[in-house]
């Protein structure tokens, strides 16, 4: 069975060559505005998912939710949530 091929397909991805420069790093209060958007949409994810009654998915987001909490805190501009009220979305 070694060496056969068994159906499976590769995927090839090329870079995009119509890509001219690099993109720019984002400045401490832009990375702070789209972390902040992030963490609301997985709010929104978490949400489904548990009224889905996926255990798992409902774990993986919110750890994935707290990872994007501490990147925010790690930023230097300030807290990121700090005196913004996180109940709901904007």
């Amino acid at each position: 069975m070694r060496g056969e091929r068994t159906g499976l397909f590769e995927i090839v991805v090329e870079p995009n060559a119509r890509r001219r420069r690099p993109r720019r790093a984002l400045s401490q209060k832009k990375r702070a505005a789209t972390l902040f958007r992030i963490w609301h949409g997985m709010r929104e994810l978490l949400d489904e998912a548990e009224q889905l009654g996926e255990s798992e998915l409902v774990h993986f987001l919110a750890v994935a939710q707290m990872l994007v909490e501490e990147k925010a805190a790690t930023i230097s501009v300030g807290a990121a949530f700090e005196g913004i009220e996180t109940g709901l979305p904007n």
